[in-house]
């Protein structure tokens, strides 16, 4: 396994990216900030900008490391940014990544997410020597269960207390893998 961290990967209608300091406004705007997007997440949304700064310089320090894999999601067509997708965890006796994602509720249902999964999957196995992508959601956001196995996913399992809730609550969780 090696770790070429956070390249640009360009789909048909998507750039992903490394985050930059300047994408703090369209980070907050576009789901930082919005209950409805954070809802399933492990963090509460953003009350202030200042907030979402902070998150941008904390992970460009990050970025120093060539096993951060983060992206920020950007509509080729417009300029917009969409969302972010990472690598949340490592297993390297399994060789497998754990991706993670949100996207701005005003771009839900139009398969952007699939997409940028899609290619990151990808990029894992080809650049990366990984073997398996793991990903999970809240089970009271099956949305998300659509995106993974769009994205060629399969539904392994669900773990009672498997993750925690946005308030540190325990939460089941649906998982699901795929194997290169």
């Amino acid at each position: 396994m090696k770790n070429n961290g956070t390249q640009t990967i360009e789909t048909r209608r998507l750039l992903l990216r490394k985050l930059n300091i300047s994408d703090a406004q369209q980070m907050f705007d576009n789901w930082a900030s919005d209950d409805e997007v954070t809802k399933y997440m492990r963090w509460k949304s953003h009350k202030d900008i200042e907030t979402t700064k902070a998150v941008i310089n904390m992970w460009l320090k990050e970025y120093e490391k060539d096993d951060v894999y983060r992206w920020v999601i950007v509509l080729k067509e417009t300029g917009e940014l969409a969302g972010a997708i990472d690598v949340v965890n490592f297993n390297k006796e399994e060789k497998a990544a754990y991706a993670g994602y949100c996207l701005s509720k005003k771009h839900w249902n139009k398969g952007i997410m699939t997409e940028a999964l899609k290619n990151v999957i990808g990029y894992l196995f080809k650049e990366d020597g990984i073997e398996k992508v793991k990903s999970w959601h809240h089970i009271d956001n099956p949305a998300s269960g659509k995106v993974m196995e769009k994205s060629g996913m399969k539904f392994t399992e669900t773990k009672k207390d498997g993750d925690v809730d946005n308030n540190g609550n325990p939460c089941d969780i649906s998982v699901y893998e795929i194997c290169k």
